[in-house]
C-alpha cells in the first residue's frame, strides 16, 4: 500500500507518518506540506490512500478537485485536531471515506487500513 500523507509541517506530521510506515502491508509513506504539491505527489507514488489534515481541505470542493488526473481513485482519509461531528461531517459530505481524530490515529487508522 502506498499513501501520501497531506499535512501541514510540524511533529504531529512526523508522528502521523512514522505511524503509516509501522502499519503491516503499507510500502511507502510520501509526505506533502502544501495542497499544491498534492496532485503530482499522488502520480508519482500512484498512491493507494490519501491521508489529509482537515486544514489542508478547501470548503465546498471535492476533496480530489483541482489535483489534475491520477492514475486511480485513492481512498481518502481526512485526520483533524478537533474532535467534532461537524469537522468528521464536511469530510464526508466532501468525499472522505473516513474522518479520524489525530490524538486517536495511534489507534483509528491501523484499523482503517488494516483491510484495504
Amino acid at each position: 500500500m502506498r499513501i501520501v500523507l497531506a499535512d501541514r509541517e510540524g511533529i504531529a506530521r512526523h508522528a502521523l507518518a512514522n505511524l503509516l510506515s509501522e502499519i503491516a502491508g503499507v510500502e511507502q509513506v510520501v509526505e506533502v506540506g502544501i495542497r499544491s504539491a498534492l496532485g503530482s505527489a499522488l502520480r508519482h507514488v500512484g498512491a493507494d490512500v490519501l491521508v489529509i489534515d482537515d486544514r489542508l481541505v478547501e470548503d465546498g470542493r471535492h476533496l480530489l478537485a483541482g489535483l489534475g488526473p491520477l492514475l486511480g481513485t485513492p481512498r481518502v482519509i481526512v485526520v483533524g485536531v478537533d474532535d467534532d461531528p461537524a469537522y468528521a461531517a464536511r469530510a464526508l459530505r466532501l468525499g472522505a471515506d473516513s474522518w479520524v481524530a489525530k490524538d486517536r490515529a495511534d489507534e483509528e487508522l491501523p484499523q482503517l487500513l488494516d483491510g484495504r
